[in-house]
């Protein structure tokens, strides 16, 4: 087996931390990188997660990285509109329902609060003032609470959570890559796993900083795999064959760059912006820090 630098660095590490991005259906890539990672000996001790890659971070932190498809595959046949949904939440979505079943099943309250559970942080939006914070789900009094804050978009959802005493929303909108707070954490080395392709730009932090250039102080012991282009997967998709290109894409990539192998499978180009794609865009763009996002208040 070929290793790269980038493995080495990973295997020669003492603490690893994987970061799950933000990208709502696109995080099905992460699921192949996570696969590559413990197919290739690296063990995480720490995961952190904003957005959709929240429930990521937090399935596998209860060791669940083996049940990833399955709980996707679960989420993605539940229904999403449920017009009865508007007198009780005011949205035809039912997106917070269906996170609650799959939340029980393939997370758990009871499994984050046993000893062998990794450390997950979960990053939101405090909306009073744009600023992010950081719930470990471990102690966290309602963790599927903070899940679902960190998720927090409208149409999709429209009550923004409550986190001690404060309204909060997605933590992809302040930041959606939060590598920092791993390193905080004592992480030696960090696998960050985001969804903007590499043709598109540096990687997206929020609407404020849409490429990041990662700092001198973190370039060498921060390993970002990420799509060569822009992932051909909208941005509400829910077709199992749709995700399993995105997951097959995101173990390609992982290969790439931690044995320097050449997958002409994984330079898959879309031949156009998608009408999911620009939604996302225009959703993200009304939470800019100058304006504020126009939220329904409770």
């Amino acid at each position: 087996m070929m290793e790269t630098e980038a493995l080495r660095r990973l295997l020669a590490a003492h603490r690893v931390g994987i970061v799950f991005s933000g990208g709502s259906a696109r995080c099905a890539f992460q699921i192949g990188v996570v696969e590559t990672l413990l197919e290739l000996g690296v063990r995480p001790a720490l995961c952190t997660g904003v957005s959709g890659g929240a429930w990521n971070a937090a399935a596998v932190a209860v060791g669940h990285a083996h049940r990833l498809r399955t709980y996707w595959r679960t989420f993605s046949r539940m229904p999403e509109l449920d017009l009865s949904n508007l007198l009780r939440e005011h949205s035809p979505y039912r997106w917070s329902e269906i996170h609650r079943r799959t939340f029980s099943r393939y997370v758990g309250i009871d499994r984050l609060r046993r000893p062998e559970t990794l450390p997950v942080f979960v990053g939101v939006t405090r909306l009073s003032d744009r600023q992010p914070l950081y719930y470990d789900l471990r102690t966290a009094d309602d963790p599927l609470n903070v899940l679902l804050a960190s998720n927090y978009l409208p149409p999709f959802y429209t009550h923004a959570p409550h986190l001690d005493g404060e309204r909060c929303g997605d933590g992809g909108i302040t930041n959606n890559i939060p590598y920092e707070k791993a390193f905080e954490e004592g992480c030696d080395a960090v696998v960050l796993a985001t969804m903007k392709g590499e043709s598109e730009g540096l990687p997206y932090r929020n609407p404020r900083e849409v490429q990041h250039a990662v700092p001198p102080e973190y370039r060498d012991r921060l390993i970002v795999i990420r799509p060569r282009h822009r992932l051909p997967t909208p941005f509400l998709e829910r077709r199992w064959p749709v995700l399993l290109q995105a997951i097959e894409l995101g173990r390609l990539r992982a290969r790439e760059v931690l044995l320097g192998e050449v997958n002409p499978a994984a330079d898959i180009r879309p031949p156009r912006v998608a009408p999911s794609a620009l939604l996302a865009r225009l959703i993200l763009g009304a939470w800019s820090p100058t304006n504020g996002p126009r939220l329904p208040r409770k």
